[in-house]
């Protein structure tokens, strides 16, 4: 018999949604399209998903994101075909970039290209082979149920990542008959390797100068917890990549803070000089490492993560594990002699611990309104709950730097493919993951205009996110590479940009300026005020430059402190 619904023969589109409620989906993010008109037809009927439209494919995929972010939950994202697919490779790999658990679903109009040639249809599967973990093909509506369930499972076991389902348009229409909701779970190899965790903690016992260096695995696995008292009983210093941000409080006295190109001096001072390198849920990007040759050159390395294929791909590493991080930190939690560490460290410690962990400015600035001190400002309005969405730019690395981040999933950024016009859809996501948290949204002049539209989606759905424009009329992170590896050649990194505030206005939200250190402390204590969306614009000086910044083709030790 056809199942119903509502006093309804049950079809695939009801079916989807059905079947992403039984598996936890509570929201899902999309953009309309006619190969999905049979999903859209049931979306105000069905009683299971909040269905959030956004005005972009690219957007509504980064919604999805950050809303996996927040929860580490599987996001869900629905995308028509054609460009709306190509549209969102970008959020695709945004996610694939950044190990984060994201289901794409679109519905192509033809699987058959021969005997349906139409500009409608394009290989969307080999577009994102290479950057997906999974992907589905569903041409029965019977197949639709069991898919859905393997794909959350995929999308979120292992190192996470994501996920793509393609359907026919019948699948959408057709009435299934029969199902099985049965889990095909795939067989993982166990990670417990106890010779390994041995060695370890033997390495660890015997080192004079140990660093751990933790990286967005950390927060992935859920093992923040466990770290921290890691750290606590051992009195090791830690350092974190951007994407480990939040996994241990930067607050905390062991935290020397970021690691690498735009790292404080004390993480990259203790990362060069280490005896012994522990790095747990890193991928060794060429933003932390600096010269290959010339990172950690005295120590002896391991390199702990659940995916093998990072071990050894750009440091070779004197102990690979494979293992999730949360397994690893609580095999040491129980067998580490946290004494005997403590003695050997000591001095280590003492000495690590006083090196400079706040980043330097020049002293010739002549800045009215200094970037820095509005996420300081920032800072000192929010929670410790408050979640923190970037764009990509100087503002990113301002934010890192001078934001006190001191618990998980609350700073949420594009850490691995760089993705201007990341930051408002993944704050919307957010917003919708969490909504009694405050959201702030840092973003440049250059990253904002990339999918400003989506203003329109904050406003419709009420959603409470504070954006913060640092406008400096350029394209901040380029000109300073300009000026400083090119002489001052500037071109083509000159911004134009619309009255933001007016702007903000024309899309129904409140809109504030400042220009001065003064004005931006009453704007931001305003904007927290408010229960809706806010934009707030700042104008920053032109030529504020983020630092440390290591030069290319230099070791991490060779850092610029100020101009």
């Amino acid at each position: 018999m056809k199942r119903l619904i509502n006093s309804k023969i049950l079809t695939g589109a009801d079916l989807l949604f059905e079947s992403l409620a039984s598996q936890g989906v509570k929201s899902v993010f999309g953009c309309h399209g006619d190969t999905m008109l049979p999903l859209y037809d049931v979306i105000s009927d069905n009683p299971y998903i909040n269905f959030v439209q956004l005005k972009h494919e690219q957007a509504a995929v980064h919604a999805a994101d950050g809303y996996a972010r927040a929860t580490g939950k599987p996001g869900v994202a629905i995308i028509s075909t054609a460009s709306g697919v190509t549209n969102g490779v970008t959020g695709i790999a945004t996610a694939y970039s950044d190990s984060v658990p994201i289901v794409v679903i679109t519905a192509q109009l033809f699987f058959n290209k021969i005997e349906n040639e139409t500009g409608d249809d394009l290989n969307f599967i080999g577009i994102n082979v290479p950057i997906t973990k999974h992907i589905f093909t569903v041409k029965e509506v019977n197949d639709l149920a069991g898919v859905i369930q393997e794909a959350i499972h995929i999308a979120a076991e292992g190192r996470p990542g994501p996920v793509i389902i393609e359907l026919s348009k019948e699948v959408l229409t057709d009435h299934p008959v029969e199902m099985s909701s049965k889990l095909s779970v795939i067989n993982s190899s166990k990670l417990y390797h106890d010779k390994s965790f041995e060695k370890a903690v033997e390495y660890i016992e015997k080192a004079r100068k140990p660093v751990f260096f933790i990286g967005g695995g950390t927060i992935i696995s859920g093992s923040s917890a466990i770290l921290s008292e890691v750290v606590r009983q051992s009195g090791i210093p830690v350092v974190s990549s951007l994407m480990g941000l939040g996994a241990l409080s930067t607050a905390d006295p062991l935290h020397l803070g970021m690691l690498g190109m735009h790292g404080t001096f004390a993480a990259n001072k203790a990362v060069h000089h280490a005896d012994l390198l522990v790095s747990i849920g890193v991928r060794f990007s060429d933003r932390v490492t600096g010269k290959i040759s010339g990172f950690s050159p005295s120590s002896t390395k391991i390199h702990v993560d659940i995916d093998p294929a990072e071990i050894n791909k750009i440091i070779r590493i004197d102990l690979p594990i494979v293992s999730d991080a949360r397994e690893f930190l609580y095999f040491l939690k129980e067998r580490l002699d946290f004494q005997l560490v403590q003695e050997n460290i000591k001095d280590w410690v003492a000495e690590a611990t006083v090196w400079q962990r706040t980043v330097p400015r020049f002293d010739s600035s002549t800045s009215v309104l200094r970037p820095q001190n509005v996420i300081k400002m920032l800072d000192e309005f929010s929670s410790d709950e408050t979640i923190v969405v970037t764009d990509v730019g100087q503002h990113q690395i301002w934010t890192a730097h001078n934001y006190h981040f001191t618990k998980p999933r609350t700073f949420l950024t594009s850490g691995g493919l760089g993705t201007m016009g990341f930051g408002l859809p993944a704050a919307i996501g957010a917003a919708v993951a969490s909504p009694e948290k405050q959201i702030i949204c840092v973003t440049g002049d250059g990253s904002f205009q990339m999918n400003l539209q989506e203003l329109m989606t904050a406003v419709s759905y009420r959603l409470p996110i504070k954006i913060a424009i640092m406008n400096n009329g350029y394209l901040g992170m380029v000109r300073q590479w300009q000026e400083m590896f090119y002489e001052r050649r500037y071109s083509s990194v000159k911004m134009t940009s619309p009255d933001f505030v007016k702007l903000a206005s024309a899309y129904g939200i409140v809109g504030y300026h400042a220009s001065t250190e003064e004005e931006a402390r009453d704007v931001i204590a305003k904007a927290f005020q408010e229960d809706g969306p806010v934009l707030m614009e700042f104008n920053v000086m032109e030529e504020e430059n983020v630092y440390p910044i290591v030069p290319p083709n230099h070791s991490n030790d060779q850092l610029v402190l100020s101009r």
